[in-house]
């Protein structure tokens, strides 16, 4: 049952993730085509093919990504294709405008790590490295001109102008482009993006721990540790913040018997197994829209929301139920008292005390049985003597 569950949450993290990606894919192509825009306007100076071959080729990515994500998200291989699409889109964008767009190629590695598996980190690095490449060698040939590339330059620029004319002074073309490039270009874009990997995966490790350790003391600050239960605090606040505003509500109390006669007689520890137990009926019964508050030592209150008379009845009568079986099970008996009352959200207050008056009476009653029946035992006792 465990394994389901965080096989569940497992698949529900890497969905979200694959999304996300997705719309990084879709956020990056609406730039490109800002910049398009930009181009055509004659802000940006890069010849029109180029960017219009661009433009293309990225969103024929983001489609197949927004796709890919919409039928088949459920499957183990969809991360993979939408990096090989990312991959995709940094080499066309590598190969038209080539030096504009370096720092794009740590994109890929940073939608990597929110999967927390190495292998799809190291899948999207390989990638990205081919992607690089891809960029260097497709740009040097068919893209946007890199003067860099084109003469090796090697030191600063004042040595490459002529100072009598401002000419620029450069030496033969780069005379061996497959041999300088990936040393030169694609190697130490490689090694810059390699160190991304672990400052990535430690940022992300981060941000993870701090989620659980908020989550975490959220979780304690709205729940008693004994039962599971909401506590008090978060008691009051969904009084003003939620409850009052619910058209109807069904309020239960519930007020353990004899508590304090358990904890003289057999220890406290048997009188926390009783209110563990009690808490334990009650969490197996309820479902969604109702929750379940620890308010006092012995107080549990269920406020179910849009109740009405049938749904709270069935409730109080399978929480009985539960309370039964334990019994049943266990040398501790749960003897328990409980009231309820429906009304409006926005009398919440008053729909309470009017449980909790209920619950008392109740309360009174068996106290009342549990005297008369020792009397009768008492009395029948006497009469054997005789």
């Amino acid at each position: 049952m465990k394994n389901d569950e965080e096989q569940r949450r497992i698949a529900k993290s890497e969905h979200t993730a694959n999304v996300y990606t997705a719309k990084c894919l879709v956020t990056m192509t609406l730039i490109v085509c800002f910049a398009l825009l930009l181009n055509i306007l004659d802000i940006f100076i890069i010849e029109d093919y180029l960017m219009y071959i661009a433009t293309g080729g990225c969103v024929i990515c983001a489609i197949a990504a927004v796709l890919v994500v919409h039928f088949f998200n459920n499957r183990l291989s969809t991360k993979y294709i939408l990096f090989a699409l990312m991959a995709v889109f940094i080499a066309i964008v590598g190969v038209t405008v080539t030096y504009h767009t370096v720092l794009i190629s740590a994109m890929p590695i940073m939608c990597a790590v929110q999967y927390k598996k190495n292998r799809v980190v190291y899948y999207t690095y390989i990638l990205s490295v081919i992607s690089i490449f891809i960029g260097v060698m497709g740009g040097y040939y068919f893209g946007l001109c890199d003067a860099n590339m084109l003469a090796l330059t090697d030191t600063v620029a004042s040595n490459y102008i002529d100072p009598e004319t401002g000419v620029l002074l450069f030496r033969e073309p780069n005379p061996n482009p497959w041999g300088t490039l990936p040393i030169y270009y694609v190697f130490p874009r490689a090694m810059v993006l390699y160190a991304f990997v672990p400052v990535m995966k430690y940022v992300t490790r981060v941000i993870s721990d701090n989620a659980v350790r908020e989550a975490e003391l959220k979780i304690l600050s709205e729940m008693d540790t004994m039962t599971q239960l909401y506590n008090r605090n978060k008691y009051d606040k969904m009084l003003k913040e939620t409850y009052s505003a619910i058209e109807k509500v069904g309020v239960i109390f519930w007020d353990l018997n004899d508590l304090k006669t358990i904890n003289d007689e057999m220890g406290h520890e048997y009188g926390d197994f009783v209110i563990s137990s009690l808490a334990g009926a009650i969490k197996e019964n309820i479902g969604r829209g109702t929750r379940a508050f620890r308010v006092g030592g012995d107080e549990i209150v269920v406020i179910q929301k849009n109740a009405n008379e049938a749904s709270v009845q069935e409730l109080i009568e399978h929480i009985y139920e539960s309370i039964e079986y334990k019994n049943k099970m266990s040398k501790v008996k749960i003897s328990v008292a409980s009231g309820y009352c429906i009304g409006a959200g926005k009398e919440i207050e008053k729909v309470i005390a009017e449980a909790d008056a209920r619950m008392y009476v109740e309360k009174k009653r068996i106290k009342e049985e549990q005297k008369r029946i020792k009397l009768i035992n008492v009395t029948n006792g006497a009469e054997e003597l005789k």
